[in-house]
């Protein structure tokens, strides 16, 4: 008698005691059915704990920014202006104190949006290459970092980018950091840089200036990147953690995840999934 073999395994594709029931189930069954095309990821707080992008702002400020010329066009009162000139020079740790504090204030008048348009000056500067060699240090340098405040992959959400792979899903990166800094990281997920979408400069002469090119990926601006990117054929699945991600949650064909960090409320119709035990691993 031919013995029939016992069908394969059932363990799940990934982890269930990562997820809320409702959004395991969800994420199993659309994986199991390639249910999902195409994903849409933040970066920042979204498949890693932390802002690398922050990161990488205060290893510049750190070293007081030498090659902006002047600081007079991002700080237009003359006594700021002037305090910042000699802080970089002689202080960089207070000048990135200081540089954070008027940051902090400006998206507290004006808004998020604002803040991060605001910051762009401070990537401006130098070649994409430079950038992109500031970025790796800092990168490096949180994978070696054994505290718990290192910007490190979340391990849920590497174990759901590699199902997604597996399962033919096009996976894109829209964040607010600079585009270049992200693609430095991506392929460790296993995205390609190509499709990391982010906050664009224009260059100068092979220099990065502080101007914005259009869309900026903050709020509906991810959104219309994105659509600019692929053509119109819309996105299946979304994660953010916060406001900027709102519209990026909310435009989707299938669901939107909201990281939850206890920040401000998801749109209504998107699933919330707590962050506060997930586990962390350096790529």
């Amino acid at each position: 008698m031919q013995s029939q073999k016992k069908p394969s395994s059932n363990k799940p594709l990934i982890s269930n005691s990562d997820w809320s029931s409702e959004i395991f189930s969800y994420l199993e069954e659309s994986l199991a059915g390639r249910k999902i095309h195409t994903a849409l990821f933040d970066f920042d707080n979204t498949l890693v704990r932390g802002d690398f992008g922050e990161e990488v702002m205060c290893e510049l400020l750190l070293a007081g920014v030498p090659w902006i010329q002047s600081l007079t066009p991002f700080f237009p009162e003359a006594a700021i202006s002037e305090k910042m000139e000699i802080l970089r020079k002689t202080d960089t740790q207070s000048f990135m104190d200081e540089v954070w504090k008027y940051y902090e204030s400006k998206i507290e008048k004006e808004g998020l949006e604002a803040g991060y348009r605001w910051s762009t000056w401070i990537f401006s500067g130098r070649s994409t290459k430079e950038l992109q060699n500031t970025a790796n240090l800092v990168w490096e340098k949180n994978q070696k970092d054994t505290s718990p405040k290192a910007v490190q992959a979340f391990h849920p959400m590497l174990e759901l980018v590699k199902e997604l792979e597996k399962a033919g899903t096009k996976i894109w990166i829209v964040t607010a950091s600079p585009e270049p800094v992200i693609q430095m990281v991506s392929e460790r997920w296993g995205i390609p840089k190509e499709n990391v979408l982010g906050m664009r400069l224009i260059e100068k002469n092979g220099i990065l200036s502080h101007e914005l090119i259009e869309p900026f990926t903050y709020g509906i601006g991810k959104v219309k990147l994105l659509n600019l990117a692929n053509g119109n054929q819309g996105y299946d699945l979304a994660f953010g953690d916060s406001e900027n991600d709102f519209p990026m949650l909310s435009h989707v064909r299938s669901k939107g995840i909201f990281l939850d960090r206890g920040k401000k409320a998801p749109p209504p119709g998107v699933f919330v999934q707590s962050v506060k035990n997930w586990k962390t691993v350096p790529l």
